[in-house]
């Protein structure tokens, strides 16, 4: 089957031009001005937009958390991404306490592969840093998984020491693959949680004494320096306030391979949210910060200090998960829903809004994110050879952020009521409508598993 896109305006990272774009056997087989050749398919892309398929490197999809399981399954939530322009998700495969990786691998290749409407990876989430674990790394990097996280927010069992961290973040580098870490000093959230629990502090309006900025960027500075003493590339998630961006910039002033990824709800929400009588429904971690760390941190995404923007897709529901937290916050699951919005609130509140340029807001959502994680050029680019994962975007669409256009099972949207500016019109991957105005044509099981390649800058 062949397609022709014509008349659109494609936007890459770095290229804005007219062209067609002729599709054949799931690849960019050809573009160019007014391609004349017979196709099974032509698709009218006049006044819109043709943009790479986007890629979310961060989602926590079928999960379990604060023990209790995510709403969404790898159907659900991928057909949410595909209805939002996302082609390409890389998933977090939880390490359970006692598992080996390659188990890890599988379970979570058993969860996607029957369920999954769009391509996937994963990313190893490695709970406990021993050397038998750390011995499995080069293994998975054969597998196609390179990338590793591991999180400084926990303590006592959970904790992972400096010691510990320096292994794992050279045994990562030399197996050529790329080190991802949350940066939160679990120690101190831990005193503070004692604190706050002592004086009934628990509401949710709270949650930010818990986590407080100099907490993350505490930790973000220590584990930047320790990078830099181990000598290998950092990625840093989830990055949520001004002191944590600071850090960033400072390491990457100095020459460090330090690499940040912030999340949708970081650059649009605030923490004025856990105000609210259902403000438990924003409980993430990093927790959302007072509105003016935004401005910072758009100007760090527009400097290029912060390379990434994820959705980090957690998606508990408010009635009988969320909602076991509205006296005790600590009772709650964390994390908030948006892998179908993500594309367009970047757009409305990024572009839009003049703070980034078209061809940013690519590189943020599709093209970095493929080239950190080993998917380019196959991912994140328009490009002879690619595959044909493609979004045809309508930059002059409005539309008001609802759970009624939601296809996430999670029984809120934490952006209710926006009205937005851009929107997906047709989405397509590896040459086929998956798809149109929000409705969703592919199937489950349509995915593939994306062995990734090493690590190698962008």
């Amino acid at each position: 089957m062949t397609t022709l896109i014509k008349n659109g305006t494609i936007i890459t990272a770095t290229d804005t031009y007219k062209a067609d774009i002729l599709v054949k056997s799931g690849l960019v087989s050809e573009i160019g001005r007014e391609i004349s050749k017979i196709a099974s398919e032509i698709i009218d892309a006049a006044d819109k937009w043709v943009l790479p398929g986007a890629v979310d490197v961060h989602t926590h999809l079928d999960a379990m958390r604060d023990g209790m399981t995510t709403v969404d399954d790898f159907e659900t939530s991928t057909a949410a991404a595909a209805a939002g322009g996302t082609t390409t998700v890389v998933d977090y495969a939880e390490q359970a306490s006692g598992r080996s990786l390659a188990e890890t691998l599988e379970e979570w290749k058993g969860k996607a592969g029957p369920r999954a409407v769009v391509d996937y990876g994963f990313h190893v989430a490695i709970c406990e840093v021993n050397e038998t674990v750390l011995n499995e790394i080069p293994s998975m990097v054969e597998a196609g998984v390179t990338s590793f996280k591991i999180s400084l927010d926990g303590n006592g069992d959970r904790r992972i020491g400096d010691a510990a961290v320096v292994e794992f973040l050279q045994r990562v580098g030399a197996a050529g693959a790329l080190a991802c870490v949350h940066a939160e000093n679990g120690d101190v959230i831990s005193l503070l949680l004692r604190r706050l629990a002592a004086e009934g502090r628990t509401s949710a309006r709270f949650l930010p004494t818990s986590r407080p900025p100099e907490v993350e960027a505490e930790a973000t500075s220590r584990v930047i320096a320790l990078a830099e003493l181990a000598r290998v590339p950092l990625y840093l998630t989830n990055l949520s306030s001004a002191h944590a961006a600071e850090k960033v910039k400072a390491a990457r002033d100095r020459g460090q391979q330090v690499f940040a990824e912030t999340c949708s709800h970081y650059l649009v929400l605030g923490s004025e949210r856990y105000e609210e009588s259902d403000g438990i429904k924003y409980y993430s971690t990093p927790p959302l910060r007072p509105s003016w760390h935004h401005e910072v941190l758009w100007k760090a995404v527009s400097t290029g200090d912060v390379h990434v923007v994820g959705s980090d897709h957690t998606a508990f529901n408010f009635a009988g998960q969320k909602d076991a937290g509205k006296e005790n916050f600590s009772q709650a699951p964390r994390g908030i829903p948006g892998i179908q919005e993500r594309i367009t609130l970047i757009f409305n509140v990024g572009v839009h809004a003049g703070k980034i340029s078209a061809n940013r807001f690519v590189d943020l959502v599709s093209t970095t994110p493929a080239k950190l994680f080993g998917l380019f050029p196959r991912k994140g680019t328009i490009a002879v050879g690619s595959d044909a994962d493609m979004v045809i975007f309508d930059p002059k669409a409005e539309l008001t952020l609802s759970k009624a256009i939601g296809l996430s099972r999670v029984d809120y949207c934490p952006y209710e009521g926006m009205r937005v500016h851009g929107a997906p019109w047709l989405v397509i991957q590896r040459g086929r409508m998956i798809s149109r105005e929000g409705k969703v044509m592919g199937k489950p099981g349509g995915g593939e598993f994306l062995p990734r390649n090493r690590f190698s800058g962008i």
